[in-house]
């Protein structure tokens, strides 16, 4: 195992998603179904992070090409969470790793998600490149802390790599 100085902190492993932080970054990675019960996980696990960075956090979403997409029940506890988060949640992204058919729906719904959630953050849907480059911009402003590209790019590989070994 690769050990980098700065790794995300694991915070829940399931076959269906994963939810990581790191610094004022808190990820959640789609694997596989978005279940209504995932979407509630991902609530109150981001939101106990955020109790640790009172000037607010930066949220990550990556999509892994094997991702369903979500049923209604869980788009409306995604888009509910979306919603309250505007409270600590000062930028998110979301990266898709698939193409095709399947990830032009799931970018679809989350297009919608996104105006149905109306939140009052910068929200956009990218490659991870300028998810780090919106992070770069927006997290040191709003929370005076900033981080490099290339210590954030290695640690996010080492737990993907970590990931798809376990």
């Amino acid at each position: 195992m690769i050990m980098h100085p700065d790794p995300w902190h694991l915070v829940t492993r399931q076959p269906d998603y994963v939810l990581a932080s790191w610094h004022r970054i808190f990820c959640v990675i789609w694997r596989r179904e978005t279940t209504e019960d995932a979407a509630r996980h991902l609530r109150d696990a981001c939101a106990e992070f955020a109790k640790k960075h009172a000037r607010g956090i930066g949220l990550l979403t990556l999509v892994e090409s094997g991702a369903s997409l979500p049923p209604a029940p869980a788009r409306r506890a995604i888009a509910g969470f979306l919603t309250e988060a505007s409270a600590y949640i000062r930028c998110s992204a979301v990266v898709f790793e698939g193409s095709g058919f399947q990830a032009a729906m799931v970018r679809s719904v989350v297009t919608g998600l996104t105006l149905i959630a109306r939140q009052r953050y910068p929200h956009r849907v990218c490659d991870i490149r300028e998810a780090w480059q919106m992070f770069a911009e927006l997290l040191p402003a709003a929370t005076g802390a900033a981080v490099s590209e290339a210590a954030f790019r290695a640690s996010l590989d080492a737990l993907r790599e970590d990931l798809r070994r376990t």
